[in-house]
């Protein structure tokens, strides 16, 4: 078989979308964000939504799937249940704040936890790849950056809520911050040459696709180096899109392979973009309803409902599952 028919089996989808949708997607809101930075407000209301939506998109997969809700419902029942008794419990003791803050960082490490996982995928496709050296690469490079730049952000930290518990928290071993990056620097760039070493003396079955994936995130991390808050917002942004693209691109592809599904979700598969585009306008729709009618509490609703998004997405996502790597075209060893 030729090269050019097992290109596509590389790649998650196809070379243009995961370029478009895993690897680059997020230049669409960096560049807004250092050439128009007058428009700053409606580009991170831009990126609230996105994030607004991929977040349902979670909530789709668990509560519209049938097979997936009945895997673990009592959990899918009764966690939404205690996310509203920790929110309101914190509120009334005034720690809201600091489930903010723990709310930020969880973000930061779900993301990069997502995007470790894209790299799997790839790296299962392709047939070679060692998990490790994956993982030491893509989490020592940002744990070096948070680091490194804690101390010299600090005056940018100390303007948001979540910054001011951090530093009130850390504040005092900025430094020490400072010197361990130092070593997390070293520990990075082991990693890098490990995966450098790993992609040549694999280099006769060589993924063109998680290459580009793994620079594009090393890419995406540099930013935070020209802009601790430019970083974060794109980093969200970044997230988001990859997110809401695989998703779509999964749930096509697994109830192409399983017709017979009674599922909401099935049923929605069979006109995916015309269902995921009503989805996606209806949450948009709640999304500007929920700011413009109280923005506190839509605030509440964010912190409180990304902790359910966090724990439902480690979940579902394994992809050592064949359940989810057969709809992706992953193969399995019987």
């Amino acid at each position: 078989m030729s090269t050019t028919a097992q290109l596509p089996k590389c790649w998650i989808k196809n070379p243009a979308t995961d370029l478009t949708f895993f690897d680059f997607g997020w230049i669409l809101v960096f560049l807004p964000l250092i050439m128009l930075k007058g428009h700053i407000a409606f580009i991170i209301l831009v990126v609230l939504i996105v994030n607004y939506i991929h977040r349902h998109y979670t909530f789709a997969l668990v509560y519209g799937d049938k097979e997936e809700f009945e895997k673990r419902k009592k959990i899918y029942v009764f966690l939404p249940i205690v996310a509203v008794i920790v929110t309101f419990i914190s509120i009334y003791f005034d720690g809201f704040k600091i489930l903010v803050l723990i709310s930020v960082l969880w973000t930061m490490y779900h993301t990069i936890t997502q995007k470790y996982g894209i790299t799997r995928i790839y790296s299962r496709k392709a047939g070679y790849g060692e998990a490790w050296i994956e993982k030491g690469v893509i989490y020592s490079w940002f744990v070096y950056l948070f680091f490194a730049l804690a101390e010299r952000e600090k005056d940018v930290l100390q303007q948001y809520q979540s910054g001011k518990v951090f530093i009130s928290y850390v504040g005092d071993y900025f430094n020490y911050l400072t010197l361990a990056s130092y070593f997390f620097l070293a520990v990075s760039v082991f990693f890098t040459l490990l995966f450098a070493y790993q992609e040549f003396k694999n280099r006769h079955q060589i993924s063109a696709a998680k290459i580009i994936y793994v620079i594009s995130i090393l890419l995406l991390y540099s930013i935070f180096s020209y802009s601790l808050i430019v970083g974060y917002i794109v980093f969200a942004f970044s997230h988001a899109l990859e997110y809401i693209a695989f998703v779509n691109i999964f749930v096509n592809s697994k109830y192409k392979k399983k017709p017979d599904s009674r599922s909401p979700l099935a049923m929605a598969s069979k006109k995916q973009w015309v269902y995921s585009s009503f989805f996606s306008i209806g949450i948009v729709a709640l999304c500007l309803i929920g700011i413009k009618f109280n923005e506190n509490a839509f605030e509440i609703y964010i912190v409180g409902s990304s902790f359910l998004h966090f724990i439902y997405d480690g979940l579902i996502w394994k992809v050592r599952r064949p359940e989810v790597g057969k709809p992706l075209d992953i193969k399995y060893a019987t």
